[in-house]
C-alpha cells in the first residue's frame, strides 16, 4: 500500500514539473498515445494485476495533462481512473475527493457521448464508495440515476450498463429489498455474458449473488447458484482466470459452514492458488484463505496438516496486517485448536491466554470474540487436564453470553453444555444436579434442532450433543446417552435427506403443504431476528433492544408450535427427528440380533450394544480406534498380494467389543451396525474376534449395516417378497462414453476414456437375468444405459434393480462433486447418475444392487457412506442397497450379487443372502476359483434402511 502511494506521489511530482500543455499552446494534439492508456486501463482488472491497475492510471493522467489545460474532460478522465486505483486499494476518502472534484468537468461535457460514458462511470465510482462508507441511501439514489440514464440510451455500453444494474442490486441488498437485488444482479450477468469477450466482472457479480442468497438463508440455493456460474463461467473465462478466486472462495466459504469440508476444500485451494499466481507469491488475502482451509482440513480431522498450514500462512498475515489484526487473531485461533486435537494442548493453553487478553484490550464488552476467547480457552485447559481454568473460563463465557443473547439461543446453550462437560470432569457438581441440566440442555438443543433442520443455528450447537452423550454415559443416565448419541450421529446430509422427504409428503397433501409454507415464512422470519442478534454480537450497540428481539423470537416460536400443534403423527415424523429408545430397539430387533451403535461423539466413541433385554454401554478412547482404522485401510489398499493386517483386525474387534459386547456378540447369530466417520467406511465382517484362530467376524455373524436405530413399526420392508423382475442397467464402454462427455470437458473425456473395461458386466446382467428366474428381466445394455431409459423404466415393488458400471467419487472428474454411476450419455443426459439425480425417482425396489467400486462411498468424506449413492436410492423408495467401500474386480462383483439374488429366490433375507454369498466365493464351493483375502470379498455390504 505504502509503495503504491509513493509511486503516485512520484507520478504527481513529475506532472507539476511539466511545461505547458500542447493544447493550451495551440498545437495540434496527438492523442494517439492517450487513447492507448485510457483503452489499456479499461482492458485491466484490480483484482487480476493491482500494481499495473494504478500505474497505468496515473501514466493516462500525466498524457492528459500532457495535452490538455487542467479543466479538461480528458484531464478528468484520468483523475478519474486515479480515483479508481484509489478505490480498489481501499483508499475510500482520497477517490471521494477526486470523484467529487472532477463530475462537474464531466457533467458539463456530458452532451458529448465519449464524454458521457465517463460521466456515468465517475457517478458508479461513487456509488460505489458511498456503499463502501455506509452511505447507502445517497448510493442507491445515484444508482437508479445512472440506471434511468441508460436505458433511455440506445448506443449505450453493455459492459458499463451491466455494472449499472450490478451495483443497483448491492444497493437494493442494503436496503433489504432482497429479490430486488436478485432480478438487478441477474440482468447485469445476462448482459455481460453476452459481450465478447466476456468481462471479467461477471465473475464477481455471481460471487455476490452467492453471498445474496446465503445471507438470506438460502443455503442450497447459494450452492447451487455458485456451482452452476462455475460451470457457465469456465468456458467462457478459463477456470483459472483470476477473477474467479472470488467465486471460488465463496463457495468454499458456504460449503465449510455447511459442515462439508472436504467439498471446500478445492474450492478454497484453487482461490487461493489464483490469488498467490496473480501476485507473484502469497499475500495477507491469500494466507487468510490458507487459514480457511486449514480450518477445513481440521473440520475433517487432519490436523497435523492444519498446523503445516498455519504454521506458514500466520506469518504472512502478521506481517502484512500485524500480530494483533482480526485475521491474525483468526489464524491463533485455528492453531491452538489444530494444537488441542494433536495432543499437544500444553502449547495450545498459553496462545488462548494471549489471545483472551488481547480481545478484551481491544473489544468491547458484549462482543462474542470476547466470550469465543474463554470457550478457546476452555477447551485448552480441558485438554490438559487443567480443570480450574477450565471452568472460570467456561464459566465466563456463559455469563458473557447471557448478557447478549436469548436463554435459547444455540451460542449460549453450546457454552452452557461446555462448562457442564468440564464439571462433570472436575467432579464440582453433584450427579443428580448434574444430570438435571443436561437433561434441560438436551431439550432445549433437540427444541432448536427440530425447528429449523439444517440451519446455520442447528451447526452450530452440533458439537453440544457428543458431549451430552459423554456426559450421560460417565453418569450411568443409558437411555439419555442413547438419545444424545443418536443426535449426536446424525450429519447435514440426513438433515437434507428429512427436508427433501417432507418435501415430497407436503406435494402429496395439500393440507400438510400449507402447514409447511406456513412454518417456512416463520423460519424465514426467525432468521431476521436472529441476524439482528448476530450482527449486533459483533458490533455491540448499547441500545440494543434485547428483551423486544427475544420477545419477537418467543412469539415466533409460539407460533410455530401452534400449527405443529394440529400435525398428524405421521407428518410430525416427516418434520421432526425422533431418536428411538432402548425399548424401542430390542422390540425392532429379531431374536438373535445384536444391535451395535457406534458414534464419534468428539475425542472418544459411544458405544450401545442391545440384544434382548440386555444393554451395555460404554466410551473408547479416540486415538486407537483411528489408528487401527488406518492400519487397516492401509492393508486393504495394499491388495492381494500383501498379508492382511489379522492383528490390527483383532485388535480393534477388541477395542470395540470388550467384556460384555464381546459376550453379546458370541452370543448372537447377527450384528446390525449403525456406525458413523471412519467406522462408516470400513466393514465389519474382516473384523477377527479371535487373532489366533482362522476366521473372520462374517464367519460368526450375518453383518447389516442400519443407516439409523431402529424402530418397531417404523418400516414394513423386511415382510417384503422379493419379487420376479430384474432391471438391470451396464455393460458401458468408456471409450465411447468418453467421447460423448467431450462436450463435458476435455478432461472428463479423458478420465472416462481411461477407465478400465470391465468385460463381466455384461455376463453378470445375464447370470442375474437368469437366477431371477422365470420372471421379468429388463436390461439396458451398452448404448440402452442411459438415465433416461431409467427415468422412462417402471420400476416394480420388490423388484431387483442392478448396475453393474464403474462408480466414481467426488472429485474424480472435472466438476464432479457427488459420487456417480457411470451410464452411456444421451441428449442432455452426461450420463453421470448422481445421488441427487437419483433422489428424485420412483425406485421401490427391495434390493439394490451396486456392482460397482466405492458405491458406498460418500458424496464426499463430509458424508458417511449413507450420504452418497445408497441414500440416494433410500431416497428413492429402495428397502436395501448393497454396495461397495473400495474398488472391486469385477468378476468377483458378478459372483457376489448374482449369489445374493440367488440366495434370496431360495427364500433367505438379503442380508443372509450376501452373507451365503461371500463365503461361497471365499470358499470357490460355487465353481470358481476361491477369494480369501478381505481386499476382494470385504468391500460389500447390504445396508437397509
Amino acid at each position: 500500500m505504502k509503495r503504491r502511494t509513493a509511486r503516485l506521489t512520484l507520478f504527481a511530482l513529475a506532472v507539476a514539473g511539466q511545461a505547458m500543455p500542447l493544447a493550451a499552446q495551440g498545437k495540434a494534439v496527438d492523442r494517439t498515445r492517450l487513447d492507448q492508456l485510457f483503452a489499456q486501463f479499461d482492458s485491466l482488472s484490480p483484482e487480476a494485476d493491482p500494481a499495473a491497475y494504478r500505474s497505468t492510471a496515473a501514466a493516462s493522467l500525466v498524457e492528459a495533462q500532457r495535452l490538455f489545460p487542467a479543466g479538461h474532460p480528458d484531464v478528468a478522465i484520468g483523475r478519474l481512473n486515479v480515483a479508481q486505483g484509489m478505490a480498489a486499494a481501499g483508499e475510500m476518502d482520497k477517490a471521494m475527493a477526486e470523484v467529487d472534484a472532477l463530475l462537474p468537468v464531466l457533467a458539463a461535457a456530458k452532451a458529448n457521448h465519449r464524454y458521457r460514458a465517463s460521466w456515468r462511470n465517475a457517478l458508479n465510482t461513487r456509488a460505489y464508495i458511498l456503499n463502501f462508507k455506509g452511505e447507502h441511501d445517497a448510493a442507491l439514489a445515484i444508482n437508479e440515476q445512472l440506471l434511468t440514464d441508460y436505458e433511455a440510451d440506445p448506443a449505450r455500453d453493455q459492459k458499463d450498463y451491466a455494472t449499472v444494474l450490478s451495483n443497483l442490486a448491492a444497493s437494493y441488498l442494503e436496503h433489504g429489498r432482497l429479490d430486488d437485488a436478485l432480478k438487478s444482479n441477474a440482468q447485469a450477468i445476462e448482459v455481460a455474458l453476452k459481450i465478447d469477450p466476456v468481462p471479467a466482472d461477471v465473475a464477481m457479480w455471481n460471487a455476490n449473488r452467492v453471498v445474496y442468497l446465503y445471507s438470506a438463508g438460502r443455503t442450497e440455493d447459494a450452492i447451487a447458484t455458485a456451482q452452476n456460474a462455475l460451470a457457465r463461467l469456465t468456458p467462457a473465462m478459463g477456470a483459472d482466470h483470476p477473477a474467479m478466486a472470488n467465486l471460488y472462495a465463496n463457495l468454499g466459504a458456504i460449503l465449510f459452514r455447511t459442515n462439508r469440508p472436504h467439498d471446500a476444500m478445492p474450492m478454497i485451494r484453487r482461490a487461493y492458488e489464483l490469488i498467490e499466481k496473480t501476485n507473484g507469491g502469497p499475500n495477507q488475502n491469500s494466507a487468510t484463505m490458507r487459514v480457511q482451509f486449514a480450518q477445513a482440513l481440521m473440520r475433517a480431522g487432519q490436523y497435523e496438516d492444519a498446523v503445516a498450514f498455519l504454521s506458514t500462512a500466520t506469518p504472512i498475515i502478521d506481517a502484512q496486517l500485524g500480530a494483533q489484526s482480526d485475521r491474525a487473531l483468526n489464524a491463533r485461533d485455528s492453531m491452538l485448536i489444530a494444537l488441542i486435537n494433536t495432543g499437544k494442548g500444553k502449547e495450545a493453553q498459553p496462545i488462548a491466554e494471549d489471545l483472551l487478553k488481547i480481545r478484551d484490550a481491544r473489544l468491547p464488552e458484549g462482543h462474542r470474540d470476547r466470550a469465543n476467547a474463554r470457550d478457546n480457552l476452555a477447551k485448552a485447559a480441558f485438554a490438559n487436564g487443567d480443570w480450574a481454568t477450565a471452568e472460570t473460563a467456561a464459566r465466563e463465557s456463559v455469563v458473557l453470553r447471557t448478557k447478549m443473547l436469548p436463554a435459547d439461543h444455540p451460542d449460549l446453550l453450546l457454552a452452557r453444555t461446555m462448562l457442564l462437560r468440564v464439571q462433570d470432569r472436575a467432579g464440582t457438581r453433584p450427579t443428580a444436579d448434574l444430570l438435571y441440566e443436561a437433561r434441560r440442555l438436551f431439550e432445549a438443543l433437540t427444541l432448536n434442532a427440530n425447528l429449523a433442520r439444517g440451519s446455520a443455528q442447528a451447526e452450530r450447537q452440533r458439537p453440544a450433543y457428543g458431549w451430552l452423550a459423554e456426559i450421560f454415559t460417565r453418569r450411568g443416565a443409558t437411555e439419555d446417552a442413547f438419545k444424545a448419541q443418536q443426535w449426536a450421529a446424525r450429519s447435514s446430509i440426513d438433515d437434507a435427506l428429512a427436508i427433501a422427504q417432507s418435501e415430497r409428503a407436503a406435494a402429496a397433501e395439500p393440507a400438510f403443504a400449507q402447514i409447511v409454507a406456513q412454518r417456512r415464512q416463520l423460519l424465514a422470519a426467525r432468521q431476521g431476528l436472529e441476524a439482528r442478534l448476530d450482527a449486533n454480537l459483533g458490533k455491540p450497540d448499547p441500545a440494543f433492544d434485547l428483551a423486544g428481539v427475544t420477545g419477537e423470537l418467543d412469539a415466533n416460536r409460539e407460533a410455530i408450535a401452534v400449527l405443529d400443534s394440529g400435525l398428524e403423527e405421521a407428518q410430525r415424523a416427516q418434520l421432526f427427528f425422533i431418536p428411538s429408545s432402548l425399548a424401542e430397539v430390542a422390540a425392532a430387533s429379531p431374536r438373535g440380533t445384536a444391535t451395535v451403535m457406534i458414534t464419534d461423539v468428539g475425542g472418544s466413541w459411544l458405544l450401545t450394544a442391545a440384544s434382548g433385554k440386555r444393554v451395555t454401554q460404554y466410551l473408547i478412547g479416540d486415538q486407537p480406534v483411528g489408528t487401527l482404522i488406518a492400519r487397516l485401510r492401509g492393508a486393504i489398499n495394499a491388495g492381494t498380494a500383501a498379508s492382511f493386517d489379522r492383528a490390527g483386525a483383532a485388535q480393534l474387534y477388541v477395542t470395540l467389543f470388550p467384556g460384555r459386547a464381546g459376550a453379546m456378540l458370541r452370543g448372537s447369530q447377527r450384528l446390525a451396525v449403525i456406525a458413523n466417520g471412519a467406522l462408516g467406511a470400513l466393514p465389519f465382517g474382516l473384523l477377527v474376534p479371535e487373532v489366533r484362530g482362522k476366521d473372520y467376524l462374517i464367519d460368526r455373524l450375518v453383518v447389516n449395516r442400519l443407516v439409523r436405530a431402529p424402530r418397531a413399526g417404523r418400516s414394513g420392508v423386511a415382510a417384503r417378497a422379493v419379487g420376479e423382475t430384474l432391471i438391470a442397467l451396464g455393460g458401458v464402454e468408456g471409450r465411447k462414453a468418453g467421447a460423448l462427455m467431450a462436450m463435458r470437458s476435455a478432461g472428463t473425456a479423458r478420465a472416462i476414456d481411461a477407465l478400465p473395461e470391465l468385460p463381466d458386466a455384461r455376463r453378470e446382467l445375464t447370470a442375474l437375468a437368469e437366477a431371477i428366474g422365470a420372471g421379468s428381466s429388463h436390461l439396458l445394455v451398452g448404448e440402452q444405459a442411459t438415465e433416461a431409459q431409467l427415468r422412462a423404466t417402471s420400476i416394480p415393488q420388490g423388484a431387483v434393480l442392478a448396475f453393474a458400471t464403474h462408480g466414481l467419487v467426488s472429485g474424480e472428474l472435472d466438476g464432479l462433486d457427488e459420487p456417480a454411476l457411470l451410464l452411456t450419455p444421451d441428449g442432455r443426459d452426461d450420463g453421470l447418475l448422481k445421488p441427487s439425480e437419483i433422489g428424485g425417482l420412483n425406485l421401490p425396489a427391495r434390493l439394490v444392487i451396486l456392482s460397482a467400486c466405492n458405491t458406498a462411498s460418500a458424496a464426499d468424506e463430509d458424508r458417511p457412506q449413507l450420504s452418497g449413492l445408497v441414500q440416494g436410492f433410500f431416497l428413492a423408495g429402495a428397502d436395501r442397497v448393497m454396495a461397495s467401500h473400495w474398488p472391486v474386480r469385477d468378476d468377483i462383483a458378478r459372483r457376489l450379487s448374482v449369489g445374493t439374488v440367488k440366495g434370496m429366490r431360495a427364500g433367505a433375507d438379503p442380508a443372509r443372502a450376501l452373507h451365503n454369498a461371500i463365503l461361497t466365493v471365499r470358499s470357490g464351493k460355487d465353481g470358481e476359483a476361491g477369494a480369501n483375502h478381505p481386499a476382494l470379498w470385504a468391500p460389500f455390504e447390504l445396508f437397509s434402511r
